[in-house]
């Protein structure tokens, strides 16, 4: 098979008008999921409620993929030229799978949803903003560290540029060592981090053992507003998606879920028993921001009892850690926050 995933080549979805309404779980990614009446009950871990709602009024926010320039239009192109490619794509490599036909175009395809998917979510939305924003406050902190420092800096900012700056070399000393400046990172941080990572995780995902599994007729696959989980081995405090032994999941349709392994081509499927089904589901509840989703109330109801899910927990995905600080460098780390994992007593850690 090919090192990595081909750029799709599938026509956008059209959507009139630059709709504002953009989701981050796909409309048709979560139609796998519905009952027979195309409806999805959902969990909202903030109102602790279920509703029984379309999919299309489910995991959207107003101009999420927007880039917003300051007294000019919102820009929709990562929404209409870019996530709209990704997810045509997607719905065919998916369909494929739920088919029957496998195929690499179809794995290709998936990789780089599947990649998007862990990426295009609120939740990564906010962390790679405040990573972002606590990475510029330290680079500050160097940076102005002192008068003479700053007066250089602010001297070739002004060569480069043309452009003074307006302020003095002592009220910037003052302004970032006494912490008067909110940094903010835009949104263009993660539109950007968005789409470099998930290239690179795409690629990295096609290199791992891929496993199709397949629920029995009387049991399900649920999704949430985070659907694809990785589950580190049993007792290891490292997650990621290259982790040795860890699992990563995303649910295809309500009867089948992508399994991938440790490194190799190796690529097969099996049916799995209720038990197995019931645990990824909770996993799949455990790694949820806010809403969790299913075919069935009564389902979804013994999940979120089952896995812990009724209240909301804010947790961060990966949070930076400053190891070494010092007045002419420092040393931050970017370090993988665990959430609760559910395993089979009898498993081994490592798949």
């Amino acid at each position: 098979m090919a090192e990595g995933p081909a750029a799709p080549s599938a026509r956008p979805v059209k959507k009139k008008h630059n709709p504002r309404k953009h989701h981050y779980v796909p409309v048709f990614y979560q139609k796998n999921f519905t009952n027979e009446q195309g409806l999805l009950w959902l969990y909202d871990r903030c109102r602790h409620t279920y509703k029984e709602l379309h999919p299309l009024s489910i995991c959207y926010e107003n101009d999420f993929y927007a880039i917003k320039p300051d007294n000019k239009p919102h820009d929709m192109q990562v929404e209409t030229k870019v996530l709209s490619i990704i997810d045509a794509a997607g719905s065919r490599g998916i369909s494929d799978f739920v088919d029957g036909r496998p195929n690499n175009d179809a794995e290709h395809a998936v990789a780089l949803f599947m990649a998007f998917q862990w990426h295009r979510v609120p939740t990564i939305s906010r962390d790679i903003r405040t990573t972002y924003a606590q990475m510029i406050e330290e680079l500050s902190r160097i940076t102005f560290a002192n008068v003479e420092r700053a007066k250089s800096v602010m001297e070739r900012y002004a060569g480069k540029t043309g452009e003074p700056l307006k302020v003095t070399p002592e009220s910037m000393v003052e302004a970032v060592q006494g912490k008067h400046l909110t940094i903010e990172a835009t949104e263009i941080m993660f539109l950007t981090t968005m789409m470099d990572q998930s290239l690179s995780l795409a690629r990295d995902l096609t290199r791992l053992k891929w496993q199709v599994l397949m629920a029995s007729g009387d049991t399900g696959f649920i999704i949430c507003d985070c659907p694809v989980v990785v589950v580190p081995p049993k007792g290891s405090k490292q997650c990621g998606f290259l982790v040795p032994g860890s699992a990563k999941y995303m649910p295809l349709s309500r009867g089948l879920c992508l399994r991938l392994g440790d490194l190799g081509s190796s690529r097969g499927q099996r049916k799995v028993d209720r038990d197995e089904v019931r645990l990824i589901n909770q996993n799949i509840a455990a790694n949820s921001e806010r809403f969790i989703m299913g075919a069935s109330r009564a389902q979804l109801e013994n999940i979120v009892s089952r896995s812990g899910c009724g209240n909301y927990e804010s947790i961060p995905r990966f949070t930076v850690e400053t190891l070494q600080s010092g007045d002419n460098s420092a040393l931050q780390a970017l370090v993988a926050q665990p959430r609760r994992y559910f395993y089979r007593s009898e498993e081994p850690c490592a798949p």
